[in-house]
């Protein structure tokens, strides 16, 4: 009797050996699959981000561009104007020393 209870608790301990080792199997696959997961999570995001960033880049270089354009546009629009101004002074200047030489 004391012999079959023996074998009785022996074949349990083992039985739940081999439920805590294939717990332990378990447990390590769904940790990997999680792991892989978040590396593939990760992965994902990392080139959503990168797009965005590219996307934000391609936009303000575009503004830039823009400002640059408007930057040399009121450049050449000011140079002109003192060009001009330059030329009216100078033939103005021209006048007053053709009247001085000509004793008007």
């Amino acid at each position: 009797m004391a012999g079959d209870i023996l074998e009785e608790l022996k074949a349990k301990e083992e039985e739940m050996e081999a439920l805590i080792n294939d717990s332990k199997k378990r447990a390590a696959i769904i940790r990997e699959a999680a792991v892989k997961n978040a590396r593939e999570i990760k992965g994902a995001k990392i080139r959503e981000i990168d797009a965005e960033l590219k996307k934000r880049a391609e936009i303000f270089e575009e503004d830039m561009r823009r400002e640059i354009e408007k930057i040399e546009a009121e450049g050449i629009d000011r140079e002109e104007d003192l060009k001009s101004r330059g030329e009216a002074g100078r033939e103005k200047a021209i006048e007053e020393v053709m009247k001085v030489l000509s004793g008007e």
